[in-house]
């Protein structure tokens, strides 16, 4: 044989062995089982019924729930001053006087102008050619006496400030012998709306706290405000706190407040219970709790879209069935599923890649197991179940609003 000739039957030989080792690979890639891969890649559980909750989170700073930033309401002398910062007082105690000297005689002039005033008016109406509009001016001459009578009275008593409530004095702006101008008091308690400016609070003659009741004052986007309402359930996870604190949503402002392009909204959330460890001015993360429903729910990843249809694969008996389902809404890594699913069944949920997104795991290479179309939706009422157009299935998931 020649030597070319053997040299060509080599060749033959050597491209032979080379098509039936393809031809061998190609035959196992064809008639290896279906799922191989996808049974490393997907985990299954079962629909549960769950109880999902919609929340809103905001950020804030801690205030005591009863702040009471007190001033004589009206100008005068300091007489004394009986408390000093950080010091503990008690509902009714004296934290300062006034001297009272002009303020009493401010009294005893009020108290002349209204008897004097009364003693005309009976004049007027004692006579008999007094005309209505003549008694009418007497009668006014006569509140506007007392109405200035009560003023001093009040400034009178006002001279001895007092705590309103037992707690920490915070702030302490009198010298003994200044002279001070007179002006309100502002106090503040739960269920009460009032937000104390930081002018208000500066210039406060004493500022007296409560350490053992608590709020926070955040803010909202108006995206948020319609989720909203007075009452709803929130927790807060504040400095200085341990744990996270119960607290209820008190108020929710309705005017805004437009910073770099973006409007937010002010709420009060007061903190259940009398916490210790809080610091008046530090931060506190709110979560509000806008909505809290009970239902069926399945993991997220177990929810897949494909041919316009949402469904599931149901694992039957060991079988895998793509079902139609209609969804709900996402809670995170669950989703609520409207219909096609009752609890206690039981979903394939993959849990890698697979390398072809149009597959789904333990189903033929057309994407459908064993190359079925997906079943209809069980409880979807009517042929073709909720897999139809006409029956309300979404072409695509709702976006996250859950936690």
């Amino acid at each position: 044989m020649s030597r070319w000739r053997r040299r060509t039957l080599a060749i033959v030989a050597a491209m032979a062995i080379v098509v039936v080792a393809g031809g061998a690979i190609l035959v196992w890639n064809l008639t290896r089982p279906a799922n191989a891969a996808a049974t490393a890649a997907t985990t299954t559980a079962r629909a549960t019924t769950t109880t999902e909750q919609t929340t809103v989170a905001a950020t804030g700073t801690l205030a005591p729930q009863n702040q009471a930033y007190l001033n004589f309401p009206a100008a005068g002398t300091v007489a004394a001053v009986d408390v000093q910062l950080g010091q503990t007082v008690t509902a009714g105690q004296v934290l300062a006087t006034e001297n009272t000297t002009n303020l009493a005689s401010a009294v005893a002039t009020a108290q002349a102008g209204v008897d004097s005033a009364e003693s005309s008016l009976t004049t007027v109406e004692a006579s008999s050619s007094s005309t209505t509009a003549q008694i009418e001016a007497a009668k006014a001459q006569v509140a506007a006496a007392q109405a200035k009578l009560t003023s001093a009275q009040n400034d009178l008593a006002g001279a001895t400030m007092t705590a309103p409530f037992a707690g920490v004095v915070a702030q302490v702006n009198l010298t003994v012998n200044n002279t001070v101008n007179g002006t309100t008091s502002t106090t503040t308690g739960p269920g009460t709306t009032t937000v104390v400016s930081s002018a208000t609070s500066t210039a406060a003659q004493i500022v007296v706290v409560d350490t053992s009741t608590w709020l926070v004052n955040a803010t909202v986007g108006m995206a948020d405000l319609a989720s909203l309402k007075q009452g709803l359930t929130c927790t807060v996870a504040a400095t200085g706190a341990t744990a996270s604190l119960p607290g209820t949503l008190t108020s929710i402002g309705i005017v805004g407040t437009t910073s770099a392009g973006t409007t937010s909204y002010p709420i009060i959330v007061t903190l259940t219970g009398n916490p210790t460890g809080l610091y008046m001015g530090g931060s506190a993360d709110v979560t509000v709790v806008a909505k809290s429903v009970t239902v069926l729910t399945v993991p997220t990843a177990a929810v897949q879209r494909q041919n316009g249809q949402t469904y599931v694969t149901l694992v039957t008996n060991g079988a895998d069935t793509m079902t139609n389902v209609t969804v709900g809404q996402v809670y995170g890594a669950r989703t609520e599923i409207a219909s096609g699913l009752v609890a206690g069944d039981e979903v394939v949920v993959p849990t890698q890649a697979t390398g072809n997104s149009s597959r789904f795991p333990g189903g033929g290479r057309s994407g459908f197991p064993s190359g079925a179309r997906p079943s209809g939706a069980r409880g979807a009422g009517g042929a073709g179940g909720a897999g139809g157009a006409a029956s309300g299935v979404p072409t695509a998931l709702p976006t996250s609003q859950g936690t």
